[in-house]
């Protein structure tokens, strides 16, 4: 299987200096090549393919090569959510950031303790990388923000969410 992805130039660079993400890839069977701005990913596998495409996505997206290499795990995913989706304002969209962010990156850092993801915001994305299980918890608290709930709110929704998955997942 053959795809491709369009990069941030700055970004298509620095991957290609990345040995020990790009020997990982290598490793599950997929070759991957540059021309300008544009990844070209070749593999046997579709499956492997679109695992290396996520983790290229997630580089290009500003996590590091460390934690966009999760996503050569099958338990790991990657989210990319537009704030486009919610405001077409760019100072609208600017607050929303802000809101996802915190004074100081402390609504980020709580948000990723609290769901075990990593998210990022970059650009006009914001990004979240995690295991299956605890991903669509954090999905809901970033949409829930983006959509104006009270910080409190979200977080009592976290806390309700981990529960409800710690008590269905060991019955």
């Amino acid at each position: 299987m053959e795809d491709e992805i369009l990069m941030n130039a700055r970004k298509a660079r620095e991957i290609v200096k990345q040995k020990k993400l790009l020997e990982k890839i290598s490793l599950h069977g997929v070759s991957l090549d540059f021309e300008g701005s544009t990844a070209y990913l070749s593999g046997e596998s579709a499956l492997e393919v679109m695992s290396v495409k996520n983790v290229v996505s997630a580089f290009n997206r500003g996590f590091d090569s460390k934690m966009a290499a999760l996503l050569l795990d099958d338990d790991y995913d990657l989210i990319v959510m537009s704030i486009k989706d919610y405001t077409s304002s760019e100072k609208r969209a600017l607050q929303l950031k802000g809101r996802v962010i915190g004074t100081r990156g402390l609504i980020k850092k709580r948000l990723m303790r609290e769901t075990s993801c990593y998210i990022n915001v970059y650009g006009k994305t914001i990004s979240i990388i995690g295991q299956i299980e605890n991903l669509s918890i954090a999905q809901s608290a970033v949409e829930m923000i983006l959509t104006g709930a009270k910080h409190d709110n979200v977080f009592s929704m976290i806390n309700r969410r981990k529960v409800e998955v710690y008590t269905n997942g060991n019955r």
